[in-house]
């Protein structure tokens, strides 16, 4: 499972790019799934989930302190769309710690998400608590890119 401190100080990145390097490798015969276990294994630490705007407000409003940073793999994919993140409680802190998001009121962070309706929110554990709140951008994320592979991650229920 990701850590706090994984994501503001930059392993996350690496694990990221390392998952998307290797779904590259799912579709070759005999390792294919192989490698696409192990990534569906690493992933599920996270618990993704899609989830509803209204969803998202409520973990927002129920959260101790709210942050608001480019969504985590953007800093893999520089030039892709910047869409924001809204990292709660001790993420928000390591993240605004770290330089990589600044701290808002609760209204400002559902504001901020708001600013993208078309893109899906995601909410993933950290540290065993689900605590990022991303608007996804389909075409770059780790998560996406899994669903298109066959390798189905993303939990649809919550």
């Amino acid at each position: 499972m990701a850590e706090v401190d994984e994501y503001a100080t930059g392993p996350i990145l690496a694990r990221t790019r390392l998952a998307i390097h290797y779904l590259k490798l799912v579709k070759v015969p005999i390792i294919g799934s192989w490698v696409g276990g192990k990534l569906l294994h690493n992933i599920r630490k996270f618990e993704p989930v899609l989830i509803d705007m209204e969803a998202a407000s409520e973990l927002i409003i129920a959260s101790k302190r709210c942050a608001v940073g480019e969504r985590v793999c953007r800093a893999i994919n520089r030039d892709s769309e910047l869409t924001e993140s809204v990292f709660l409680d001790e993420l928000a802190a390591g993240m605004v710690g770290s330089g990589k998001a600044r701290y808002v009121p609760g209204e400002e962070a559902i504001q901020q998400l708001n600013k993208y309706p078309n893109n899906p929110l995601i909410l993933s554990k950290v540290s065993g608590r689900y605590m990022e709140i991303c608007r996804s951008l389909p075409a770059m994320c780790v998560y996406w890119r899994m669903e298109r592979c066959g390798i189905g991650c993303l939990n649809r229920n919550r």
